[in-house]
């Protein structure tokens, strides 16, 4: 399915999509497997059209969720996870045009809100009472820095 995925993107959108700085959430204190655990448990659903996530420095990510009010809604909040350790997760949303509704204005990233979906998911954090902190541009671009060069080693390491 990840091919025919990557063409359809690739002729009606932009395949590849950075997560921003003001779009950032904060860092969760918990695996990303038990913050996968709560959204799904929030009625958010796993989105297989996010594929092409990754940080300023090229970092892709671990994990894309969605939430619509209905099924065919006409916005979705978005959250995209990165894991940073066994226990942290950096945490980024947005509000978008639902993929279900309108594909083509979500292909073409039409009126991407990620002040609301910052606002939006940071009452998620509050309401799971979970413990998480902001951090700032600079040190959450060094952790994606470290980050990037740990799994490159990994990946030359693993064709040796």
């Amino acid at each position: 399915m990840g091919p025919v995925i990557d063409r359809v993107a690739k002729g009606l959108g932009q395949p590849e999509y950075r997560v921003w700085p003001k779009g950032y959430v904060a860092t969760v204190s918990l695996p990303i497997a038990e913050v996968e655990e709560k959204l799904n448990d929030e009625g958010f659903s796993w989105d297989p059209l996010s594929l092409y996530h990754y940080t300023l420095v090229g970092n892709g990510s671990d994990g894309s969720w969605a939430y619509r009010s209905s099924r065919l809604a006409d916005r979705q909040l978005h959250v995209v996870l990165f894991e940073r350790s066994r226990d942290r997760t950096d945490v980024y949303a947005h509000t978008e045009y639902s993929w279900l509704s309108h594909p083509l204005k979500h292909a073409k990233q039409e009126a991407i809100r990620r002040s609301d979906g910052v606002a939006t998911m940071r009452g998620v954090l509050e309401a799971w009472d979970v413990e998480y902190t902001r951090e700032s541009i600079v040190t959450r671009t060094v952790r994606h820095i470290v980050t990037r060069l740990r799994d490159e080693r990994r990946r030359r390491s693993d064709r040796s």
